[in-house]
């Protein structure tokens, strides 16, 4: 994504070089034109990389595709370590929960009108992991944990277009979300993109024996 940048600020870079080269030959018309094309280009390459630099959060949106696996580990009555691993990049993040279920939230971005014609495809960004409580809490018990998985860098592409209508004819920002599911010792699940949701399949015997109906 960041190429369309990178070849904005090359040519405004040789198209100032340029300029300078037509005003020391005396040609003062074609070094203005070159130096309005230089400024242009750098403003389109300024404009673009704050939000070329926040869509590097995201990755492909593809139905069916897995997205992340989650591996718990009961660490205490009430609480686990959970592994997430994003998929296919293979990163992991591991977090201390608190609680009896838990959830996998995500950011869609979804490109319509010229942006589409581009070739620009649907994007997603695992959001949250939280928890919650199930039973009551005994007396000091913690409160159920929420992990904000991503902030991203640069400009929030996903809140402009939520919030400006200017974006809102080039995209469609939206959040789909996973169906609670019981938290258990060495319990794997994978996380898939389905239609407007994410679906929960348990990858081991540990996690069948704990999934919880879905709601």
């Amino acid at each position: 994504m960041f190429g369309v940048a990178a070849v904005l600020a090359g040519f405004s870079l040789v198209t100032a070089l340029l300029a300078w080269s037509r005003w020391l030959a005396h040609r003062r018309l074609a070094s203005a034109v070159h130096a309005l094309m230089a400024l242009a280009a750098g403003w389109g390459a300024v404009t673009l990389w704050p939000m070329l630099s926040n869509l590097e959060s995201y990755q492909p949106a593809v139905r069916g595709q897995p997205i992340a696996e989650l591996h718990f580990e009961q660490t205490g009555s009430r609480s686990y370590r959970a592994m997430l691993t994003r998929l296919p990049q293979g990163r992991i993040q591991v977090f201390e929960m608190t609680g009896d279920q838990w959830r996998l939230e995500a950011r869609t971005l979804d490109w319509r009108g010229w942006v589409a014609d581009l070739g620009m495809r649907p994007v997603l960004r695992l959001e949250r992991l939280s928890a919650r409580h199930t039973r009551p809490l005994a007396a000091g018990d913690p409160p159920a944990s929420n992990f904000l998985l991503d902030a991203g860098e640069g400009e929030d592409v996903w809140a402009q277009a939520r919030t400006r209508p200017e974006w809102t004819r080039h995209a469609i920002a939206g959040t789909v979300q996973g169906p609670w599911q019981n938290m258990a010792h060495a319990a794997r699940f994978v996380v898939r993109l389905g239609t407007g949701r994410l679906e929960v399949e348990p990858a081991n015997e540990a996690a069948a024996a704990a999934v919880a109906p879905t709601r």
